[in-house]
């Protein structure tokens, strides 16, 4: 690890209280002054680090700043984590790194995005400190791939039981890639793969997950539909700790996509089920209700004309 590795490991093993420079040079086996360097960097980088003259320096107990040395130490798996202030999109910096051949799971976290993006090419909001976005690269070749939806369905299970044992919230699932509290949309999943033009074998997977953890002031025209995990203060973990359960929910269930399990949860979990919901069909607007989803994830919808359709794909709303 790096010098500044290692100063924020240490301030991380003991959050909440103040260490020396000369504390930490002694433990490093460095001068005071390189220290107070690194120390200056790293606050430039973006973490909270609160520095009183003759008391030292200390992360504060409710911090919530991104760290790769937090998130690995809570790893199952040793996926890269890649860690930047600020990105366009995940997505399309996962996309940009495909050229040198990243390994399987690793994962693109950015602080915020300025041009986050959702399902069609919308915009998800996604301010500074106060969000998890990432993305997570994925090879075909190591994952049981006969029905791409079924990643995204994967996630969301995953997505779901993190939240819900990790921060002890009750989530449900908007078919098919958003993730809801009381209601309210807190996160969605945007899956996107690259193909071989000549072969149209799937190459690469990246599945972008945008969470509202807790952000508290949402453009306007997102307050009636939009909230957070938490609120702003009040957060009983932290990012890097729901981040590195996230990876790990993912990692575990990404293996055996086939698995019956996976569609009962998701089942279980889903906010469409026995609702009335309308979707478009060649433009034309189609009211209908949720009966059930099927084994490979669609939608089993009855509309009001009497007829029975499966939704393997598009937009759905709900009817309130």
């Amino acid at each position: 690890m790096s010098t500044k590795e290692l100063i924020i490991s240490i301030l991380e093993n003991n959050k909440g209280q103040y260490l020396s420079g000369e504390i930490i040079g002694k433990n490093l086996n460095i001068s005071r002054a390189a220290v107070s360097k690194a120390i200056k960097e790293l606050k430039s980088s973006g973490y909270s680090i609160l520095s009183v003259n003759k008391k030292g320096h200390c992360i504060p107990l409710q911090s919530n700043t991104l760290s790769s040395i937090e998130i690995k130490k809570n790893l199952k798996y040793c996926n890269e984590i890649i860690i930047k202030n600020s990105l366009d999109s995940t997505n399309n910096y996962g996309k940009s790194l495909l050229i040198e051949n990243p390994s399987h799971g690793t994962t693109i976290i950015a602080n915020e995005q300025t041009n986050g993006r959702g399902r069609k090419g919308r915009y998800f909001f996604s301010p500074k400190d106060t969000g998890i976005y990432m993305s997570i690269i994925l090879k075909p070749e190591l994952i049981s791939l006969d029905n791409p939806l079924k990643v995204t369905i994967a996630t969301a299970v995953a997505l779901t039981k993190s939240i819900d044992e990790l921060c002890n919230k009750n989530t449900l699932i908007k078919w098919v890639n958003d993730i809801y509290i009381d209601g309210k949309k807190i996160a969605g999943i945007l899956t996107e793969a690259t193909t071989d033009f000549e072969s149209g074998t799937i190459q690469n997977i990246i599945i972008g997950i945008g969470i509202n953890f807790n952000t508290s002031i949402f453009p306007e025209e997102l307050l009636p539909i939009a909230r957070s995990i938490f609120s702003k203060e009040d957060y009983s973990v932290n990012r890097n700790e729901l981040i590195a359960r996230i990876i790990n929910e993912i990692m575990d269930i990404i293996g055996d996509l086939n698995n019956e399990n996976i569609i009962k949860k998701y089942r279980e979990k889903s906010f469409l089920i026995g609702r009335d919901i309308v979707f478009y069909e060649k433009e034309n607007e189609v009211f209908a209700k949720v009966l059930d989803i099927n084994e490979d994830g669609y939608l089993l919808v009855e509309t009001t004309s009497g007829s029975k359709k499966t939704l393997s794909a598009g937009e759905v709303n709900i009817k309130w």
